[in-house]
């Protein structure tokens, strides 16, 4: 194809006297003073330095040549992602490079891959490198599937290709092997007079890293000019800053004499183009909405990917989103399973749940064997004032006739959910239904996922603890330190602590039913439902500044306690069901742990006028690329704002596969009328203050 560089050129001649300024500076050793714009350099500086400095490390002048040694990993992490382009479209063969930008979709130029005719005639192959011996790797070949997505701009205007991976042709490789270089808009990424690091294929030539001394010396809405070691098929390659995260994709360059050594004498530059990623990102979201289908659900996920970017820091990392595994446990024995009496002579094997193993039921001499005692259920200390009775047989759980006159019944998962509810273990009352039953809430917990399908709470107003109306945060009440397993079920159906100290880096123990929720009733009642709460099938994997992140979230029960009307023979109570959403298509993982994306809350309620119900979704994933360092979670970045949404019941519904029921979905709040909408053109209200929580009207 045919490429037009008179607007390139423009731009070099017009950005010369600003260029030469950066280059001066850099050889000063003042590279950042080149940045114009100081709150970019300001917001910079604070992320690079959580990344890539110790604490009390002196500063470095000049760009940074010196990296912490997690750059080279990590960037051979980055460079996985990076794929040869050969096109032999019209009998014509060209040659580029591009990269994954999720698992399903790759990105490189128009001018190498310019139309879907050209598409079909493409061959992407990864690892074409060295390895350490030398010796070329093993490679991957895709072909390009334009008939799943492929959208593109001009390369006149941002010169991008984005297209769906085809059919793999050659090699073992897995798409999610080659990881993905996410697209985002965020304004920290880069400053002017930084290094800049090029993986490319040059001349066709296997894959080359162009690392230091590539300086990025001016910046236009579109594009951004930097000087590094480019050639034919260059075109398409990643441009990285030095902690491995995507600022361009690589457009064209060429050489120019414009510079002079100090005798006066010229030095060949070679000045090259790239597409700013941000341009980018807002030119695909703007083209979002006009997709439909498959093809709206593949871009929507490579774009959501920048609200779960993978930090590049010390740590556990979370893996990209793939489909979860979703098969029922095998049980060998008798047809119920491990929720059936034991008793004679018995060998189970539950897998992956537990074994057990009885053998005999009497001696050899015909000498009953002796009963094993049963240990006398004594209370268990936890952190202070914490305690747990193991006599769970004291526990009534969530009562659906809680609120008078009316019934709210526990959520009933349906389809394939209605399968992965965990049973209890084998003697426990009503073991197949696999409720959990605590004070004054219960939980059924998903045996696949290994969280809560939902915990179920009543909550006496009436004796709730105080919430800050302006702060939506708790002001009383003692925290605990220790969370204990519940006997009841098998502990392969929950995580565990050892998932929470492995993954201490992202990761806190999150209450589903609030600690304060079920504490009423005597002071024994009250206490007995505090320490429940600590129980690990009541907790869920949420980021360590989720708490702070979603204050009107945490607040939304004593906001409807306190303004819903609530009819006075209720008693003011209510009744309230939360868990977590899983969506394979953007959720990452933790080892063999999907982590759920986002979280919902159903509050029901009695009011004057009749029954009411409101549905809120609060969305964790902008929280996910943070992580924190020797227990000490670092300032609260700007550019976070958790998404916390009032939603219609009937969404709740879908996203989780849980029915609600006649009466609370009737009694839905939610008018859809006039709403905004949000992801796939869903209605929703931003929640951005405590008055949000209820319609105006209400």
């Amino acid at each position: 194809m045919e490429i037009d560089r008179s607007r390139f050129r423009q731009i070099v001649e017009q950005s010369r006297e600003d260029r030469d300024r950066v280059r001066r500076l850099v050889d000063d050793k003042r590279w950042r003073e080149a940045e114009p714009d100081r709150t970019r350099m300001a917001m910079y500086t604070a992320r690079t330095t959580r990344q890539t400095m110790p604490r009390g490390a002196e500063a470095v002048q000049g760009p940074d040549d010196m990296q912490a040694s997690s750059f080279l990993p990590e960037g051979a992490t980055a460079r996985r992602a990076v794929g040869f382009v050969e096109s032999t479209n019209g009998g014509k063969w060209t040659a580029g490079t591009g990269f994954l930008i999720s698992p399903t979709l790759f990105i490189t130029n128009q001018h190498v891959v310019p139309d879907e005719n050209a598409a079909l005639a493409t061959q992407i192959t990864f690892d074409r490198e060295m390895g350490e011996d030398g010796s070329l790797l093993p490679t991957t070949v895709f072909r390009l599937a334009p008939e799943r997505l492929a959208l593109f701009s001009r390369q006149e205007e941002l010169d991008y290709a984005v297209i769906a991976l085809g059919q793999r042709v050659a090699g073992n490789g897995d798409p999610r092997d080659f990881r993905y270089c996410v697209l985002s808009d965020r304004p920290d990424k880069h400053v002017i007079g930084m290094n800049m690091n090029i993986v490319q294929h040059p001349n066709g030539l296997p894959k080359m890293i162009a690392i230091r001394n590539n300086i990025l010396q001016y910046r236009t809405e579109r594009t951004l000019l930097y000087e590094t070691d480019t050639d034919h098929g260059s075109s398409g390659a990643a441009v990285f800053n030095d902690a491995w995260e995507l600022v361009a994709l690589h457009h064209f360059g060429e050489p120019f004499l414009e510079r002079v050594d100090e005798n006066g004498n010229r030095i060949l530059a070679n000045v090259n183009e790239g597409v700013r990623i941000s341009a980018i990102y807002r030119h695909l979201s703007d083209r979002l909405g006009s997709l439909d289908g498959e093809r709206r659900d593949l871009l929507r996920v490579a774009l959501e990917l920048s609200k779960t970017a993978i930090a590049q820091t010390g740590g556990k990392r979370l893996s990209p989103p793939h489909p979860s595994n979703e098969a029922e446990s095998l049980v060998i024995g008798e047809e119920h399973g491990m929720a059936n009496d034991v008793g004679g002579n018995e060998i189970r094997v539950t897998i992956p749940i537990e074994v057990s193993v009885r053998v005999g039921g009497a001696s050899a001499r015909g000498v009953p064997l002796a009963q094993v005692p049963t240990p006398q259920k004594t209370l268990v200390r936890a952190a202070e004032k914490i305690s747990i009775d193991q006599d769970y047989s004291n526990r009534d759980g969530y009562s659906p006739q809680f609120v008078r006159g009316v019934t709210f019944p526990l959520p009933t998962p349906v389809g394939k959910l209605s399968r992965q509810i965990a049973p209890l273990r084998a003697g426990e009352a009503n073991a197949e239904a696999g409720e959990l039953k605590y004070e004054h809430f219960s939980i059924k917990m998903n045996k696949v996922k290994k969280m809560a399908l939902f915990t179920a709470t009543n909550i006496d107003g009436n004796h709730f603890l105080n919430v800050d109306r302006n702060t939506g945060e708790v002001t009383d009440g003692a925290e605990g330190e220790t969370w204990f397993s519940d006997p009841r079920i098998s502990a392969s159906f929950f995580i565990d602590q050892t998932f929470y100290s492995g993954w201490s880096n992202l990761f806190d123990r999150g209450h589903l039913t609030r600690r304060m929720d079920p504490d009423w009733g005597n002071k024994e009642q009250a206490e007995r439902a505090n320490a429940d709460t600590y129980h690990f099938t009541n907790c869920t994997p949420q980021h360590f500044r989720f708490n702070e992140s979603t204050k009107f979230w945490q607040g939304a029960e004593q906001y409807v306690l306190e303004n819903g009307a609530i009819a006075e023979e209720s008693a003011n109570r209510i009744c309230v069901f939360q868990g977590p959403i899983f969506d394979d298509k953007i959720d990452l993982w933790a080892d063999d742990i999907q982590i759920p994306s986002s979280f919902y809350k159903v509050i029901a309620w009695k009011r004057r006028n009749g029954v009411k119900s409101v549905g809120l979704v609060v969305d964790q994933r902008q929280l996910l690329s943070e992580q924190r360092h020797g227990g000490i979670p670092p300032k609260p970045p700007a550019f976070v704002d958790v998404s916390q949404w009032r939603v219609a019941i009937s969404e709740i519904e879908r996203r989780t596969s849980l029915d609600f029921g006649d009466q609370i979905r009737s009694a839905d709040t939610f008018e859809t009328k006039d709403q905004p909408v949000v992801g796939e053109a869903r209605p929703a209200v931003p929640v951005k203050s405590l008055s949000d929580l209820l319609p105006k009207n209400l």
